[in-house]
């Protein structure tokens, strides 16, 4: 896979407001149309707590910024709610006119320092405003994921709604603080909402190397199923890895196969390449990733040029 980089797309630092103090963790790409790419954005205020916003760009050239929202596209939940203290975008798609924005919620703990749980929004395109269907999550802590379930991607085929998502249920120390583990699971929906409690895991963190892997983006190229992910390396040089399949049953990490691809010896991207998101505009496949610090030297993009 021959991945070769285009550049740093937006940096937040120089945003007045006060919700927006800092950051695009986890950009999250759709074609709004045949003009337009829409990139969802965890935008952090000054204490770190994390809004989404979104970010549009020419889709004739990604690296020319069009329009940035002036306000948070989904605030953050309710007091006690699983996403009270921050929400980050997962996955985003388009149906009958209206986005359906997949994002992850925090909540704080005690004993450990947040919990993760997958919810969803949804607004009409033309909006800069979503709302959540539900105030519970989507997926909720479940025994395969009972302190991680969350970052769901989709990809809808024959009215299926084929899905991956990262979920787990330890801490482990790593780089002189406790930081979650989670593996990649699996599983099927008939509406994108209702799941089983049970998943299939299909890609496991390797701990020799890396402590997780999250926010897996599932994307079919070619004829066959691509699964991209976040590596989070012991090293703590967090980048991005792969899977792929021919039936969504067996999947082979791909991770070696990734060339071109490197962090920068010292810009924005230096310490990490991650939160990868795959979209096809007419002949190119672009991927969207965020730089150090999760984003908060901002977002660029590179183009997968041969798989």
């Amino acid at each position: 896979m021959k991945i070769k980089k285009r550049g740093l797309i937006y940096s937040p630092k120089k945003n007045n407001f006060s919700w927006w103090n800092s950051h695009t963790m986890a950009p999250t790409a759709i074609l709004l149309n045949s003009k337009t790419i829409r990139v969802y954005v965890g935008a952090w205020d000054d204490k770190g707590i994390s809004r989404i916003a979104h970010i549009d760009l020419a889709s004739s050239n990604p690296s020319k910024v069009l329009k940035i929202s002036q306000s948070p596209v989904l605030e953050i939940g309710e007091d006690g709610m699983f996403d009270e203290n921050g929400v980050f975008p997962a996955h985003a798609y388009l149906h009958k006119n209206n986005v359906y924005l997949y994002y992850t919620g925090f909540q704080k703990g005690i004993k450990i320092r947040h919990y993760n749980f997958g919810g969803l929004a949804v607004g009409n395109l033309n909006s800069n405003s979503l709302n959540r269907i539900s105030r519970a999550p989507v997926l909720d802590r479940k025994e395969e994921g009972l302190l991680v379930r969350a970052g769901q991607s989709i990809l809808i085929e024959d009215g299926i709604y084929r899905t991956v998502y990262s979920a787990g249920s330890f801490w482990k120390k790593v780089g002189g603080k406790t930081r979650p583990t989670y593996d990649i699971f699996y599983q099927e929906s008939k509406d994108g909402v209702t799941y089983k409690d049970l998943g299939t895991k299909i890609i496991s963190a390797d701990h020799s190397v890396e402590h997780g892997l999250g926010r897996p983006q599932i994307v079919k190229l070619k004829g066959k199923y691509y699964c991209f992910y976040t590596r989070r390396l012991l090293s703590m040089k967090y980048f991005l890895g792969c899977a792929r399949s021919a039936d969504l049953q067996k999947w082979e990490r791909i991770d070696g196969e990734i060339k071109g691809l490197k962090h920068s010896k010292s810009d924005w991207d230096s310490e990490m390449i991650y939160f990868p998101s795959v979209l096809t505009v007419k002949d190119k496949i672009y991927l969207f990733y965020c730089g150090n610090n999760f984003g908060g030297t901002g977002f660029g993009f590179a183009e997968i040029e041969d798989l």
